[in-house]
């Protein structure tokens, strides 16, 4: 019982760490630092990837980390990476310089707006397959029936208060592109 226990623990710390064993004795700092970098994460990664390697005895490079870190957000904080990244729905860190950082996370704010209006209508659409499909249920009662009738109107509803959000927000975006090409 207290090997499986032993086990198990060993499996949740490996779960939750950020780098492998192989990652650490690797030693491969600026990689992982210009891997983060190009990912847009945060600076506080690298306490996370200290205490990964500190399990196995192994110390960051934190110099080395940041060198390549810098280099990948040199290329993550191109302004027209805003908008790929708010379309994928990955949030953004305020990783990149002062002078970039607000006009990046405009972009970003804008197309991760489309992201989210893109992914309730998908969720509406879902629900509203699941909803119809029940309809032709033979063991439904009239009271049931009439019940999900109504979801149906309410969720169609919904979802055309939604394709006017994704309208509004995919014009938004379309406008903050064209304004996106003045900087390059």
């Amino acid at each position: 019982m207290q090997r499986l226990a032993g086990f198990l623990s060993v499996l949740v710390l490996a779960g939750c760490a950020t780098l492998s064993q192989e990652d650490c004795l690797r030693g491969d700092w600026f990689g992982v630092g210009m891997k983060d970098g190009l990912a847009g994460e945060p600076e506080s990664l690298l306490s996370e990837h200290a205490k990964a390697c500190y399990e196995y005895g192994i110390v960051v490079e934190n110099q080395t980390y940041f060198a390549g870190r810098e280099q990948g957000l040199r290329d993550y904080c191109r302004l027209e990476n805003a908008f790929a990244v708010g379309l994928n729905g990955r949030p953004y860190h305020h990783v990149c310089p002062g002078p970039i950082d607000g006009l990046f996370g405009h972009f970003h704010a804008a197309a991760y707006a489309v992201y989210v209006a893109h992914s309730e209508m998908e969720r509406i659409e879902n629900e509203l397959y699941s909803k119809e499909r029940q309809l032709h249920d033979k063991k439904l009662n009239d009271k049931d029936r009439a019940q999900i009738r109504e979801d149906i109107r309410h969720m169609d509803r919904q979802r055309d208060y939604i394709r006017d959000d994704l309208y509004h927000h995919e014009r938004q975006l379309d406008r903050l592109r064209y304004e996106a090409q003045a900087y390059r």
